[in-house]
């Protein structure tokens, strides 16, 4: 649909994103990537926005996140804490919410991964597109939407340059037996 009005605002009239949205709602799991993470805001399914970058720029890099909560049916595979080298690929991946949002996310665990160092520090140097608070991906209060910007999909195999997404996608296939 590209991104002519706003990140994920044609998008999400589309009757696919309509069954994607009945899907949640009635429970099912739903794994949003960068576009899809927009589309996720857009439609109400995650709290927030995704905005401009703050540089106005197309930023493609690896980045360093950090795992802040390790407790969810995407995140189990990893640690509370483990800094992860995944890559981004996005013009409008500024995360932004308002302060009773942000606060309301923190005091329900619903932040997942936040932009830091290599060394798991957290600072505005660190943070490539201004995401307030850092953030790199939030999940929803029942647990079963997680949208993130970084691309676990493009670093699964070693081979091509590393495996720290292929683990999401570990937890989410043994969450998904238990279910």
């Amino acid at each position: 649909y590209g991104d002519y009005l706003r990140c994920g605002a044609i998008a999400k009239h589309s009757p696919v994103v309509d069954a994607v949205v009945d899907f949640a709602e009635k429970g099912g799991h739903v794994l949003g990537i960068c576009n899809g993470f927009q589309v996720l805001t857009e439609t109400g399914l995650l709290p927030g926005a995704l905005i401009r970058n703050k540089n106005l720029k197309f930023i493609c890099e690896y980045v360093s996140v950090i795992v802040e909560n390790a407790k969810t049916g995407f995140t189990s595979y990893y640690n509370d804490g483990e800094i992860l080298n995944i890559p981004i690929a996005h013009m409008d991946g500024n995360y932004f919410i308002d302060e009773k949002g942000l606060n309301d996310l923190l005091e329900n665990e619903q932040v997942v991964f936040r932009y830091c160092d290599e060394n798991g520090g957290i600072s505005e140097d660190d943070n490539p597109n201004g995401s307030v608070y850092n953030i790199a991906g939030v999940i929803n209060k029942k647990g079963n939407i997680l949208g993130m910007m970084p691309h676990p999909e493009r670093c699964c195999e070693p081979l091509l340059g590393g495996n720290h997404g292929y683990y999401l996608f570990e937890s989410i296939k043994n969450f998904l037996k238990g279910v």
